[in-house]
């Protein structure tokens, strides 16, 4: 089971790490003070985005928080039944369909749900950085 969890958290850890430790080796590498407070500039702006992350995670009526509940969670049933009839119609030979969402909806979802993902996503390793 850990090394599932460290499979899946991996790439994700490494995705919002990977900025903030190029971020610190460009200050530490930086020949002039323009590139040392770009360097600063950049870590600080990383670190509000870890803050903010952790701000959401303890407020229960957040936007990730409701997002969650009111995008994704439909949007994730609403793709599994698109694979479960296409699993189901040729075992049983029905014909069943999935009705597609409107063309709108469709695109604001495909912001969105990553949006929320990486807003998850982002809560969970500041929460594991902050112990």
């Amino acid at each position: 089971m850990s090394w599932l969890a460290k499979l899946l958290l991996g790439g994700v850890m490494e995705t919002f790490t990977a900025p903030l430790l190029s971020a610190w080796k460009a200050k530490l590498d930086a020949e002039t003070d323009e590139k040392r407070l770009a360097a600063e500039q950049a870590i600080k702006g990383i670190e509000a985005a870890r803050d903010i992350a952790v701000a959401e995670a303890a407020d229960r009526w957040s936007a990730t928080r409701v997002g969650r509940w009111l995008i994704v969670v439909p949007f994730g049933i609403w793709w599994a039944s698109i694979y479960l009839v296409q699993i189901v119609n040729p075992w049983f030979g029905l014909h069943l369909v999935v009705v597609d969402v409107p063309p709108d909806i469709h695109s604001m979802a495909l912001v969105l749900v990553p949006a929320i993902v990486i807003g998850d996503a982002g809560a969970l390793i500041a929460r594991r950085f902050a112990r």
